[in-house]
């Protein structure tokens, strides 16, 4: 599997994705119904790069994120989509690694998400901690906290780097 950026061509394509992945919960299909504007991926997202796409073997798109910068070097993992018939084989973990790896090179410290209960599980298992409760459009949520991976918290050395022979 690769992970890359989305490309502005592929907007339907991700869009059709987060409207498979989001009706595999049967109790939030009505709501969905009632507000498709909760559906798809903004262009401007793809266009700033903050869209990554996971790609299978045979050269589909498997799963994506978007990831959008928050303050104080906390980015805000805004979605996390895998094709259904592949959830729970990784693609999901591999996304947030991916997106994790590329927030700490931009030099954020925390990643943060909007969780339900029905995927505590995952996001922990993914090295979120809860950190309290929120509210969402569609009701109650629990907002998560992951630490980044810093840089290299060893002191500043001065002068060129020691080497040992």
């Amino acid at each position: 599997m690769e992970i890359r950026n989305a490309g502005p061509s592929e907007l339907g394509l991700l869009s059709g994705l987060h409207r498979r992945s989001s009706y595999v919960w049967e109790r939030d299909r009505a709501q969905l119904d009632a507000h498709p504007d909760a559906l798809g991926v903004a262009p401007e997202a793809i266009g700033e790069c903050r869209v990554r796409a996971a790609i299978g073997s045979d050269g589909a798109i498997v799963g994506f994120c978007t990831v959008a910068a928050g303050p104080e070097r906390v980015c805000v993992l805004d979605d996390l989509f895998v094709e259904p018939h592949l959830m729970r084989q990784g693609i999901g973990r591999a996304l947030v690694e991916d997106a994790a790896a590329r927030a700490t090179s931009a030099g954020d410290v925390e990643m943060t998400v909007v969780a339900h209960a029905r995927n505590f599980a995952f996001y922990e298992s993914v090295g979120f901690v809860r950190a309290g409760p929120t509210e969402t459009r569609f009701g109650p949520a629990t907002l998560m906290r992951k630490p980044l991976r810093t840089a290299d918290p060893s002191p500043a050395r001065s002068g060129p780097p020691r080497i040992d022979v």
